[in-house]
């Protein structure tokens, strides 16, 4: 049995890095979901790029070149023809509103959009691409922040001299910094960094009487902070947060193998030293309030810093050319039409035939009143057949735009979802949501409460 209690601790701690090495999200700063944007000097020869996206092994791809019109129509129809006769009335500027897709702002740049699957295999081609003399990039070639884990593992190796037991801390801390090598972002960060003070604290006064009281009553700013530092890591992705609780669990478990790893190393000492003091009577920090509280609160500081340098373009980015692509934003740029204009322009192709150009037939825009003429008992009847323009029609229209024969634009805007605005963004920007900064400066306040709160005596005594 001692075994396995010596044992079952280590092989949480395995399994939780495992799980988080492997479920790891690093910020790629990437400006469409499931595709990657590699863009080429427009005076550049479109075969000679086509040539070297296939010598890469990059078979599939969305360009402007191989785009057609994005709608199926039986061959020599009504639609087909009438569509074919008013190509260039204004009811089909859609058919030309989609090609600055395949533009930058200034159109200095032709744009190709290729599935994420295809991985490195999108660098290696614009490596030849630019090898061959032709001026390409990538829209997610962003430097991976380095400096976020640095800061959490800085702080790590400071509280762990600085704590009354170096080696539970130290065992403690390795899942929380190996998380935040793998979830590198400004909000993970942050909460990594309540984990840590929280184990610091914990560290110190987990094997005096009275610890647990101490830190869920004297101390219950540390727990809040705690549950800020939870809301935070899912404020980036559900998946950063489940691993976040992973992480909980396995650091749980590394706790557990840190104290039993004390224990087992005092048991080999002839007299062991009684602790008579309960934790209400020391410092959970050690009598280093002045100094780890500051410290903490400086490396909050820095993530937040770095993520305002970010935010303005300063840092983070590796990216040269600083050229504007169309991506997600909030309100939608009039040159880069949506799928609602793409279903509008189909409505408008389908129901042309039975639109009177002298304006008394049955219909309005989104109502369409048609004849038709059927056998019944061998005798020709008309009957009129009502068309609109609703959700019904959006929807047919949206599982049809999978039946295209070619790679378009609309399956790109599609794979967005439903609440895509499309407009000029930077290249290379990391995006992080509203919630994320929110929960960010919640911490920071939280942390700067604890501050004050240890400068005037709360935060144990010295």
């Amino acid at each position: 049995m001692n075994i396995v209690k010596k044992v079952l601790p280590w092989v949480g701690i395995l399994i939780t890095a495992i799980l988080t090495i492997t479920f790891r999200t690093i910020p790629k700063g990437k400006t469409w979901k499931n595709y990657n944007i590699v863009y080429v000097k427009t005076d550049t020869i479109t075969q000679n790029v086509d040539q070297i996206l296939y010598d890469s092994g990059v078979s599939e791809f969305v360009s402007l070149k191989n785009q057609r019109i994005p709608i199926m129509l039986s061959h020599n129809s009504i639609e087909e023809t009438m569509l074919k006769l008013n190509i260039s009335s204004p009811e089909n500027k859609y058919l030309y509103d989609r090609q600055n897709y395949f533009h930058d702002s200034n159109g200095e740049y032709t744009l190709y959009y290729i599935p994420d699957h295809y991985g490195k295999k999108i660098d290696s081609a614009v490596q030849q691409l630019n090898k061959a003399g032709m001026k390409a990039g990538i829209d997610s070639t962003l430097s991976y922040l380095w400096l976020i884990p640095a800061v959490v593992i800085t702080l790590a190796i400071i509280l762990s001299f600085c704590s009354r037991h170096k080696a539970v801390f130290f065992i403690s801390a390795i899942l929380p910094c190996i998380y935040s090598l793998c979830n590198a972002f400004y909000a993970n960060a942050i909460a990594v960094v309540i984990v840590l003070l929280l184990l610091f604290i914990i560290s110190n006064i987990y094997n005096r009487k009275g610890a647990v009281n101490k830190i869920l009553k004297n101390n219950l700013l540390v727990v809040i902070a705690a549950g800020i530092s939870f809301l935070s890591a899912f404020s980036v992705s559900l998946l950063s947060g489940i691993i976040y609780i992973v992480m909980l669990a396995g650091t749980l478990c590394a706790f557990l193998a840190g104290t039993g790893f004390v224990v087992s190393r005092n048991n080999k000492y002839e007299f062991k030293p009684v602790l008579i003091v309960s934790a209400k009577r020391v410092s959970v920090y050690g009598k280093k309030s002045g100094l780890i509280l500051p410290i903490v609160l400086a490396s909050v500081i820095v993530i937040i810093a770095y993520f305002l340098l970010g935010s303005f373009n300063i840092a983070g980015t590796t990216n040269k050319d600083k050229i504007l692509l169309p991506g997600k934003t909030e309100v939608s740029d009039a040159k880069l039409p949506l799928l609602e204009d793409y279903f509008r322009w189909n409505w408008n192709v389908i129901t042309a035939p039975y639109k009177s150009i002298n304006g008394n037939s049955e219909y309005d825009d989104n109502h369409v009143v048609y004849p038709r003429f059927e056998a019944e008992d061998g005798i020709l009847t008309q009957k009129n057949y009502t068309m609109y323009y609703n959700q019904s029609f959006k929807n047919e229209i949206y599982e049809k735009i999978d039946n295209l024969d070619f790679y378009s634009i609309e399956t790109v805007l599609k794979d967005q979802g439903n609440d895509f605005y499309a407009g000029y963004i930077k290249s290379a920007s990391y995006n992080t949501s509203i919630f994320s900064i929110i929960m960010m400066i919640l911490c920071f306040c939280m942390l700067l409460f604890i501050y004050f709160s240890a400068i005037i005596g709360k935060g144990g005594k010295k």
